[in-house]
């Protein structure tokens, strides 16, 4: 007798999971000696020998890496981004890094790059958008943490930038860098790393480019890719990280801005007390990750030229009047001072 399979909870990342190595950490520990930070109280879970180096083999949850990263931008400030994230290369990707080197242009070695990110520690998801004319590196939270999001996105996008200069023979040049916020930001360092505009308080964090950048040939090694590949599958399971994802990107790729809490948990085949406990563990709140998305959707269909009576019918508002309300509320603009701002 044939009977329909019921839903399945997807293995997700968590908060709590010890995956991530010291790569990502490369720029905040050398920036830490250089100024003499005492580093061994920032980051206890390292285990920093006496020279300031981390261990090699110890992995921290998110979590623990948050405790440490909140108090060096306590004592960096609102540039740490930066700093951190220009004092680390592709040699500090570990075999992540090996496998961009091995690509054959520009465009593979990214998409190499951001298919095994959290093999060099990826804090966020970074994504590559790919248009007909312009592309953009876009940053994505990978956990609901507000407080550090700034300096994350700033600090990976440098990375990622640091990393692609590292390639022989392709120079990415950004035609703009977009910050969704970072308003305490020294732009002019910024425009000096990323050499282009920065733009700060925008919709998302993000690396515009030409798209003809991303056909930028590199030196092919296909038997070294291929290695690579091998090599970062085989550390993703061997971290039990192969094929999850986390519970944000889980519940934004299953369009939660469109469904309750309850419709959710029955798509995952969970209780909602059990999708309760899982945001709890993660410190998540299911309205906030909704609503930043509902209202990332508003901002592109109001830019697409759609009225608000038809945007807040898309996105499921009782009327328009709602629809301005939640928007104002989120945005501190209503909808058409927010298009006219961008249309200027």
């Amino acid at each position: 007798m044939n009977s329909l399979s019921a839903p399945t909870m997807p293995a997700l990342l968590s908060v709590q999971d010890a995956i991530f190595p010291a790569h990502p950490f490369s720029g905040l520990f050398a920036l830490g000696r250089e100024q003499n930070w005492r580093l061994r109280e920032m980051f206890p879970a390292f285990s920093v020998d006496q020279h300031g180096l981390p261990s090699s083999t110890a992995r921290i949850s998110y979590a623990q890496a948050r405790e440490s990263l909140l108090l060096a931008r306590h004592i960096g400030g609102a540039d740490l981004g930066i700093l951190s994230g220009s004092r680390k290369s592709v040699s500090a990707l570990g075999e992540m890094g090996l496998g961009m080197l091995a690509q054959a242009n520009l465009g593979q070695a990214l998409a190499f790059g951001l298919e095994y990110q959290l093999i060099a520690g990826s804090m966020l998801q970074l994504e590559l958008e790919v248009g007909a004319q312009q592309s953009q590196l876009v940053s994505h939270a990978l956990f609901d943490d507000r407080e550090l999001q700034d300096f994350l996105d700033l600090d990976h996008l440098a990375t990622a930038m640091n990393a692609a200069r590292s390639l022989p023979g392709a120079q990415l040049t950004p035609q703009r860098l977009e910050l969704r916020g970072n308003l305490q930001l020294s732009r002019s360092a910024a425009e000096a790393f990323f050499a282009c505009p920065v733009i700060v308080g925008a919709d998302v964090s993000q690396v515009v480019f030409a798209s003809a950048m991303l056909e930028l040939p590199l030196s092919a090694q296909s038997e070294q890719a291929t290695l690579s590949r091998h090599a970062c599958d085989q550390e993703l399971a061997s971290i039990g990280v192969l094929g999850k994802q986390s519970l944000v990107r889980t519940l934004v790729a299953m369009q939660c801005e469109c469904r309750s809490v309850t419709e959710m948990a029955s798509t995952l085949g969970i209780s909602p007390r059990s999708l309760h406990r899982l945001l709890v563990r993660e410190g998540a709140a299911y309205s906030q990750i909704a609503e930043s998305v509902r209202m990332g959707r508003a901002k592109r269909l109001l830019l697409e030229g759609h009225g608000t009576e038809a945007v807040a019918e898309l996105l499921g508002y009782s009327d328009e009047r709602s629809f301005r309300r939640a928007f104002q509320r989120w945005t501190l603009s209503t909808p058409s001072e927010y298009r006219a701002s961008r249309q200027t």
